[in-house]
């Protein structure tokens, strides 16, 4: 016999034995004999007696970061930006 250790509804442990062992009231054992498909951290629906596999979302894209020169870049045009603000008499967005 297959049996499926039932833990905060996944199938935390599956193992093989002779019969149904008798462990403490509090642990779920599901006989799974049959389901040659059920691996350990799938979803167990306890109203259906079901297992799906988990849903694994995509990973949120992460943008990379600048380069060295995409940064160098950046601060010369902010320097030239405060350099022609400073020539024209504004400073920190007052004239």
């Amino acid at each position: 016999m297959k049996f499926a250790q039932i833990l905060y509804d996944k199938a935390h442990w599956i193992f093989e034995a002779d019969e149904k062992p008798e462990f403490a009231p509090n642990i779920i054992l599901v006989d799974i004999t049959e389901r040659d498909d059920i691996q350990e951290g799938w979803d167990y629906n306890s109203e259906t007696g079901e297992f799906t596999a988990p849903v694994i979302p995509d990973p949120t894209p992460v943008e990379p970061a600048p380069t060295v020169e995409e940064m160098q870049a950046q601060t010369l045009i902010n320097t030239e930006y405060l350099i022609a603000m400073n020539k024209m008499g504004i400073e920190g967005g007052k004239m």
